[in-house]
C-alpha cells in the first residue's frame, strides 16, 4: 500500500484532470454544436454510459473489499485486548526468577560447605556420602539457576507480546481510517448513478431535436458535476494514502493487497481521462483490486486463529502463575531447612570420633537370620489333616445309615436313658474309629510332631461329627442324613483342605468358619507339622469340644420330643388298627414285635 500511494495519488489526479477535460471539450465544444451531427454524439453517450456503467460495478466491488478491511479492524481489537494481562504476569514472573536465583545461590553455598566437610574428614565413608551430598546440591543448584533463565526468557517473551499489543493497538487506529474510504467511495458511485441518469435523459431525446439544445445544457452539467466528483475522489484518495503511510508498519500481508487495490486504483483513473477508450483498463483494475482484498481475507481468518491461541496460551500463563510463585516460595523454605540441617548435620559429624567399630556398623546394621516354624516333607504330610477329617466324616455318616438310631430298646426307660444308650455307642464307634485312623496313618509312615495333641483333636472331630449326625437322623431320619450328605459336600469346599482360601470363591470364605472340619484340619496341621502354635490348636479342640456338646444337647431335646409319645406296650386292638408303630414300619416304638427283638 506504501509503495503504491505515489500512483494512486498520481492516478487520482489523472482522474481530476481528464474530468476537466472533458467538461471543457464538452463546454467548448457543444456550445455551437450542429444538430445534424446531434446522433452522432448520442451514439456516442452510448458508449460513455457503458464506461460509467463498468466503473460503478469496479466502485461496488471496491465497497465490499473495504467492508472486510472494516470487519479485520475489529478482530485486531479483540487480539488487542487479550494481551492486556500480560504486563501483570511479567512482573509476576520477574518475581519468580529472583526467587530461584535466591534458591540457586543458596544450594551453591550448602555445596561448598559440604566439600569442606568432606575434605576435613579422614573417614573414606564420611568423605563420600559428604560428596554425594555435594554433588546432588550442586544439581540442585543448576537446576534452580536454569528455571531462574528460563523464567527471564519467559518474562523477555512476555515483552515482545506487550509490544506486540502496542503495534495491534496502531494497526487497529490506522485500519478506523480506511473506513473513509467508503465515504468516498459512496460520493463517486452517486455521481456515476447521475451521469447515467442524464445519459438516459439524452438518448430520449433521439427522437427530439428540437429540444437537443436543453440535452447539450444537461450534458454539460453531468460533465461538471463529473469533474467535481472526480476532484472530491481525489482529495478522498490523498486521505486514504496518507493513512495507508501509516499503517504501513504494522501488516505485510494488509500492506501488498492494498498496494495492489492502489495500483487498480490508478490503472482506473487514468482510464477516467478518455473513458471511452480505456474501460478495459478500468475493469483490468477493477479485477487486480478484487484479488488482493481476496487475499487479504484469506489471511485475516490465520491472523485471528494465531491471535486466539496467543491469548488462550497467556490465559493458561496467568491462570498458573500463582502456583509456579507458590512452589518457589515452598523450594525457598525448603533450601532454607535444607541449609541449617546440614549446618547442624556438620557440627555433629565433626564432633564425632570414628573408629573401625563405628565403620562396621554403618556397613552392617543388621544380621539376616532365618528360622522355620514347621516342616513338611512332602505332599502327603499337607494333605493329611484333609484326608483324616474327611475319612472320620464319612465314618460317621456311614455308621449312621447302619445303626438303627430311632429305635427304641426298652419303652419303659426314660428319653435320657435311650439318649445315654445311643450317645455313648455313637461315641465309643467315634474315639474307635480316631484311635484305629491314627494309628494306622503313623504306622503307614506318618511323622507327627505332638502325637497326644493329634489323638485329641481327631478324636474331638469324630465326636463332633458323630453329634451332628445323629441330631440330624434322629431329627429328620432319611432327609436329615441327605442334609448331612450335603454338609460333607460343604466342607470339602469350604474348609481350606486342598487351597487356601484366599484362592477360594467369596460363597466358601463367607461359610469358612462356621464348618467343624475347618477347626479339625487347622488342629491336625499344628499336631503333624506344627507352625501355628500350641495355643491356636487348644482353640480348635474347644471349638471342636463345643459343637460336640451343643449338638449333644440338640439330640437330647429331639429325643425328649420323640419320647413325648406312648411307649407303653399296645393292646390286641391297637396292634391291630396300627401293626406297625407310629414311626413306621421297622422303626417303631413298641416293646412287642420281631423289629424290636
Amino acid at each position: 500500500m506504501s509503495g503504491n500511494s505515489g500512483q494512486l495519488r498520481s492516478g487520482s489526479g489523472q482522474l481530476a484532470t481528464g474530468a476537466s477535460q472533458l467538461n471543457s471539450t464538452v463546454n467548448s465544444q457543444l456550445g455551437n454544436i450542429d444538430f445534424n451531427g446531434i446522433m452522432g454524439a448520442m451514439n456516442q453517450a452510448q458508449d460513455l454510459q457503458k464506461g460509467l456503467t463498468q466503473l460503478q460495478t469496479g466502485l461496488t466491488t471496491a465497497k465490499a473489499a473495504l467492508a472486510g478491511v472494516q470487519e479485520s479492524a475489529g478482530k485486531l481489537q479483540q487480539a488487542s485486548g487479550a494481551l492486556a494481562g500480560v504486563s501483570q504476569v511479567k512482573g509476576q514472573l520477574t518475581s519468580a526468577a529472583s526467587g530461584a536465583g535466591s534458591v540457586a545461590k543458596s544450594d551453591a553455598e550448602i555445596a561448598g560447605k559440604l566439600q569442606e566437610l568432606a575434605g576435613s574428614t579422614s573417614d573414606n565413608n564420611i568423605k563420600s556420602q559428604l560428596g554425594a551430598s555435594a554433588a546432588q546440591a550442586g544439581a540442585n543448584a543448576k537446576t534452580a539457576g536454569d528455571s531462574a533463565k528460563t523464567i527471564a526468557s519467559v518474562g523477555e517473551t512476555l515483552t515482545s507480546l506487550n509490544s506486540l499489543g502496542s503495534s495491534l493497538s496502531d494497526m487497529q487506529s490506522q485500519l478506523g481510517q480506511l473506513s473513509q474510504m467508503s465515504t468516498i467511495l459512496d460520493n463517486a458511485d452517486g455521481t456515476i448513478k447521475q451521469a447515467n441518469t442524464l445519459l438516459n435523459t439524452l438518448n430520449g431525446y433521439k427522437g427530439t431535436l428540437s429540444s437537443m439544445p436543453d440535452a447539450v445544457n444537461k450534458l454539460k452539467e453531468a460533465t461538471g458535476q463529473i469533474s467535481s466528483g472526480a476532484n472530491t475522489l481525489n482529495a478522498g484518495v490523498n486521505q486514504y494514502t496518507n493513512g495507508v503511510d501509516t499503517a504501513a508498519a504494522g501488516a505485510g500481508t494488509l500492506t501488498s493487497g492494498i498496494g495492489q487495490y492502489t495500483a487498480g486504483v490508478a490503472q482506473a483513473g487514468a482510464g477516467v481521462g478518455q473513458l471511452t477508450a480505456n474501460s478495459g483498463q478500468l475493469n483490468a483494475g477493477a479485477g487486480q483490486l478484487a484479488g488482493a482484498l481476496g487475499q487479504l481475507n484469506g489471511q485475516v481468518p490465520a491472523l485471528t486463529a494465531g491471535v486466539n491461541q496467543l491469548a488462550a496460551g497467556t490465559q493458561q500463563l496467568v491462570d498458573n502463575s500463582p502456583a509456579l510463585v507458590q512452589g518457589i516460595i515452598k523450594l525457598n523454605v525448603g533450601a532454607t531447612k535444607l541449609s541449617t540441617a546440614l549446618g547442624k548435620g556438620a557440627k555433629t559429624i565433626n564432633g564425632i570420633k570414628t573408629s573401625p567399630r563405628t565403620a562396621k556398623m554403618i556397613a552392617e546394621p543388621s544380621v539376616e537370620k532365618h528360622s522355620n516354624y514347621s516342616y513338611v516333607p512332602n505332599y502327603g504330610h499337607a494333605l493329611a489333616p484333609y484326608v483324616l477329617s474327611v475319612a472320620l466324616y464319612v465314618g460317621m455318616l456311614v455308621f449312621n445309615f447302619v445303626y438303627p438310631i430311632r429305635r427304641v430298646a426298652d419303652p419303659d426307660a426314660s428319653a435320657t436313658a435311650w439318649w445315654f444308650s445311643k450317645v455313648v455307642v455313637g461315641a465309643v464307634a467315634a474315639i474307635a474309629m480316631a484311635v484305629v485312623e491314627c494309628g494306622i496313618m503313623m504306622m503307614c509312615g506318618l511323622t507327627v510332631d505332638h502325637v497326644p495333641s493329634f489323638f485329641a483333636t481327631t478324636i474331638l472331630f469324630g465326636l463332633a461329627s458323630m453329634a451332628v449326625v445323629m441330631f440330624l437322623s434322629m431329627t429328620f431320619d432319611n432327609p436329615g442324613r441327605f442334609v448331612a450328605m450335603v454338609l460333607l459336600m460343604l466342607q470339602l469346599g469350604g474348609s481350606g483342605g486342598t487351597f487356601p482360601m484366599e484362592v477360594t470363591m467369596k460363597f466358601y470364605n463367607v461359610i469358612h468358619w462356621y464348618l467343624p472340619m475347618t477347626y479339625s484340619i487347622l488342629g491336625l496341621r499344628d499336631s503333624i507339622s506344627g507352625g501355628l502354635g500350641t495355643h491356636y490348636t487348644l482353640f480348635c479342640n474347644l471349638v471342636l469340644l463345643g459343637i460336640a456338646v451343643v449338638f449333644n444337647l440338640l439330640l437330647l431335646l429331639t429325643m425328649k420330643g420323640i419320647a413325648s409319645h406312648d411307649f407303653r406296650a399296645p393292646t390286641v386292638e391297637s396292634l391291630k388298627a396300627n401293626e406297625h408303630g407310629p414311626m413306621g414300619k421297622g422303626d417303631g416304638f413298641t416293646s412287642n414285635g420281631q423289629d424290636n427283638k
